[in-house]
């Protein structure tokens, strides 16, 4: 991460390292390897069945390069190539994701589904390829694997396709640490070529969706728009702060050329949709 970004959330600011802040509920393990590795996945799998408000996520730490190339990275077990979401270089730590609720990967299907039916609307869904969840990997060695990632198929000439030019991640019922964190990674390890991170943190107990997008302005990872969607009595839903607007420069890396090239806006009926396809899910 560059040492000259600063993250800011409203008036709070932090300096604390991509996941060098993740706390309750997701716990810390040393690493020794990958058979104690597995074993510890286990238990926490067990833990996570038995107790509702437990993380779907587990950290370990003392994970140096060398390690997270050879157990994981480029590991010839296809399990541990899988398994982890995030790697922090500097100080030696993974975050593995133990499960994929269905809710988690609705989230991320129909938001995609739906962000290329408005592209389609204006003609542009063929200039824009989809990565899904490949691994972006920074120049200090720091990974992570998105739910959802996007890039303009024509790009500056100065611009290579190492970094997609926005990114969408989920966190079902997580602290809002893990989303802040995966905001961070992207902005701040891709030196701006990530120019927007959306994130959708849907709550486990209730019917309740936030949304939120982040860019980096003037080095501070910044917050610039927050989207909630609940339902209340009588099924009814209430959106605040929509709609979600995606900059098209921001998404095609150019200015619009012509009339029916603007910016992306998620309106009510698609925050709905999303909304309803994932509470569908939950029971809700």
């Amino acid at each position: 991460m560059s040492s000259n970004t600063k993250f800011e959330l409203n008036t709070e600011t932090s300096s604390s390292s991509f996941l060098g802040d993740l706390g309750p509920p997701i716990k810390r393990y040393p690493y020794k390897g990958t058979k104690q590795f597995l074993e510890t996945v286990k238990m926490e799998l067990s833990r996570q069945q038995e107790e509702f408000e437990a993380s779907e996520w587990v950290l370990f730490t003392k994970v140096n390069k060398h390690a997270f190339s050879r157990d994981f990275l480029n590991s010839d077990d296809s399990i541990l190539q899988r398994c982890w979401n995030s790697y922090n270089s500097s100080q030696h730590l993974l975050l593995v994701k133990m499960t994929v609720s269905r809710a988690h990967e609705i989230a991320a299907r129909v938001f995609e589904r739906l962000f290329f039916d408005c592209l389609k609307l204006i003609g542009l869904d063929d200039c824009l390829q989809t990565l899904g969840s490949a691994t972006c990997k920074a120049e200090n060695s720091s990974a992570k694997q998105p739910d959802c990632q996007f890039l303009p198929n024509r790009l500056p000439r100065t611009r290579t396709k190492k970094w997609p030019s926005v990114v969408v991640e989920t966190g079902f019922s997580e602290s809002p640490c893990k989303l802040i964190s995966d905001a961070r990674f992207w902005l701040s390890e891709s030196n701006g070529d990530v120019q927007i991170v959306i994130t959708i943190k849907i709550s486990r107990s209730s019917p309740y969706i936030v949304l939120e997008l982040w860019e980096l302005v003037n080095d501070r990872v910044k917050r610039q728009q927050v989207v909630t969607i609940s339902k209340g009595e009588n099924n009814n839903f209430y959106l605040g702060g929509q709609p979600l607007i995606i900059s098209f420069d921001k998404l095609f890396l150019r200015p619009p050329s012509i009339l029916k090239e603007t910016n992306i806006s998620l309106d009510d009926a698609i925050l709905n949709k999303i909304a309803r396809k994932v509470w569908e899910e939950q029971g809700f």
